[in-house]
């Protein structure tokens, strides 16, 4: 998953950011397992890699404003987004979270 990341990074990946990503990757994992209430399993993995590679990205792409909505300098406004929040939300909404028993 890391090199899939990475790659789709591209040139917004900087060389040194491995473990970044890697810490990113992991907090995401734990999240999306419990968002969906699924075991940590390779399976189960699987099942949410596409939820959390696109939040991954996202946060490794927002770093540096993490707990700001947006930003404005020099007449340019951004705006950001939660992105476990929309992860939280795609998952949810595509099926992939199981009710507890």
């Amino acid at each position: 998953m890391l090199e899939e990341i990475k790659k789709d990074l591209a040139d917004n990946f900087r060389a040194g950011d491995e473990d970044i990503l890697r810490q990113y990757i992991d907090e995401t994992t734990t999240d999306a397992l419990s968002i969906s209430n699924r075991k940590k399993t390779s399976e189960n993995i699987a099942i949410l890699e596409s939820d959390i590679k696109k939040c991954v990205k996202s946060k490794y792409l927002q770093r540096g404003s993490e707990g700001s909505n947006s930003l404005s300098a020099g007449g340019v406004s951004t705006s950001f987004n939660n992105p476990t929040e929309i992860m939280r939300i795609e998952i949810v909404k595509s099926g992939k979270r199981v009710p507890f028993l």
